[in-house]
């Protein structure tokens, strides 16, 4: 089965002042008590790539993550933290790939020193338009005589922190249906929480419907299966 999704990473450009006064370049010390004025901030030499993880692109996670990273003598990351996150998901994942980063040092008369910068590191993805497996795009509109319809609903499992914090709300998952009436792909497009997200995918994939028909003719399509995560009625938890 093929992705759903073609990813396109963005490493934005680097970005390393902390503060800048007419032509004095100001970054954050290395133990971090204050700025340092240098002649020169590093430039990023070798830029990282982050994967994608799988579960973020299911359940459509995207934006930047704000790194902040200790850049040494030899241009090289000597420490990497989050100094503003997206996701756990795409925190760690940024985290891991800017190890492989690197970058011409910080100078002072020539002279290399370690310093402070943050880097935005930008998830985004686009949507697949089909033409490679035969599928239809997931935004596009066909006009069928019969929809698929569900004979198998799974019913998605309540998240355990959503219960404890009493949480509640619904999760819209468009789902590609092919021509055997299995779900092929998933993507949420709307959610109340993030804690609904991936439940509702997997609720999704294990549901089994029957195809749709063109001309008496099963077709792959896509259809939205709303979820509704409610305390009051866990036995249905099935939106309608």
């Amino acid at each position: 089965m093929k992705k759903l999704f073609i990813i396109t990473l963005f490493v934005f450009s680097f970005s390393g002042l902390f503060a800048q006064q007419k032509n004095e370049i100001k970054l954050l010390k290395e133990d971090e008590s204050g700025f340092i004025s240098v002649d020169k901030s590093p430039v990023m030499i070798k830029a990282p790539v982050p994967v994608y993880p799988e579960k973020a692109k299911m359940q459509a996670i995207e934006g930047k993550v704000f790194l902040k990273l200790l850049i040494d003598e030899n241009g090289n990351v000597a420490k990497a933290k989050i100094d503003k996150g997206i996701n756990p998901l795409l925190d760690k994942s940024a985290l891991e790939a800017v190890k492989s980063a690197k970058f011409s040092p910080a100078l002072i008369n020539d002279k290399p020193v370690r310093v402070w910068v943050v880097l935005p590191v930008a998830f985004k993805m686009e949507i697949d338009n089909g033409e490679n497996d035969g599928n239809p795009g997931i935004n596009v509109s066909i006009k069928v005589d019969k929809y698929p319809e569900l004979i198998h609903h799974e019913q998605p499992i309540y998240p355990e922190e959503a219960k404890k914090n009493n949480i509640e709300g619904k999760a819209y998952v468009k789902v590609l249906v092919d021509k055997e009436g299995t779900p092929q792909k998933a993507v949420v497009i709307k959610s109340d929480n993030e804690l609904f997200n991936q439940p509702a995918i997997d609720a999704t994939m294990k549901s089994k419907f029957t195809p749709a028909l063109l001309n008496k003719e099963p077709i792959a399509v896509w259809v939205v299966l709303p979820y509704r995560f409610a305390l009051e009625a866990k036995e249905d938890s099935s939106a309608k």
